[in-house]
């Protein structure tokens, strides 16, 4: 049954009861838990699971920052509930891996509650919380480039997820905490692209042509997904408006 979370916590105990209740869960399933028009959750859950063992598989966090993606361009539409394609909403995750991961997160999440709270509110509405979409969105982008490097794609995830965790709290001084996070990953990101990462002791014989070439045709492949998601979302906008304008004719 959905349920609407009011902290980080609570999100937590939803993953978990659903991981005791079933062996595989889908991404329709975890976003079913909070109600299609929480889009706060539907924005952490991905972002905080980048940063578990969930989010060691390779090409999870692509595709965890496709998910993102379609949430925050909803949110920027104005949508007041949540759409998710199929080929999104049908991949699944072992029961046992996500309560693994949930447990993992435990601290994180008691953290986060702890310290974030009702501060500036005002940072957290409209045009802000808009603002903030769009900025995820850039950050999203940045994800396939940094998938290749161990823990990079990370620093995205976590000003993304500082951006959710602001809005559920209602906390404007994360807000900014989270914008300023957002600038270091999008720098990230932008040098990785520019080649500059790969230029670095640290990253020498990690950063190869063959992972820059992966990098790119997974990004290629996320904006397919992303542009098709769109389109039907589209599609089905507007084949309700017609038979709401025929509705009203009949009338």
């Amino acid at each position: 049954m959905a349920r609407t979370p009011h902290s980080v916590g609570d999100i937590l105990d939803s993953l978990e009861e659903l991981a005791e209740e079933n062996d595989e869960i889908s991404v329709r399933q975890v976003m079913g838990a909070f109600g299609t028009r929480t889009f706060g959750p539907a924005i952490i859950v991905p972002a905080l699971l980048e940063i578990t063992p969930i989010g060691a598989v390779p090409g999870v966090p692509s595709v965890l920052a496709v998910v993102i993606i379609l949430v925050a361009l909803q949110k920027l539409a104005g949508r007041r509930s949540l759409w998710l394609p199929g080929i999104i909403a049908n991949r699944c995750v072992s029961g046992e891996k996500l309560r693994t991961s949930a447990e993992k997160l435990r601290p994180l999440a008691r953290f986060m509650d702890r310290h974030f709270h009702r501060r500036l509110k005002a940072m957290t509405r409209a045009p802000f919380s808009q603002i903030a979409a769009g900025i995820v969105v850039l950050l999203c982008l940045t994800v396939p480039f940094l998938e290749v490097l161990p823990f990079a794609s990370s620093v995205p995830m976590l000003a993304i997820a500082g951006f959710g965790v602001a809005v559920l709290a209602r906390d404007g001084m994360l807000m900014l905490v989270a914008l300023a996070a957002s600038f270091v990953a999008l720098g990230l990101g932008f040098d990785y692209w520019d080649g500059g990462i790969s230029d670095t002791e640290q990253t020498d014989g990690m950063v190869t042509e063959e992972t820059f070439d992966a990098a790119k045709q997974k990004a290629a492949e996320a904006g397919d997904t992303v542009r098709d998601a769109s389109e039907k979302a589209g599609d089905t906008v507007r084949e309700a408006g017609e038979k709401a304008a025929d509705a009203v004719q009949s009338d």
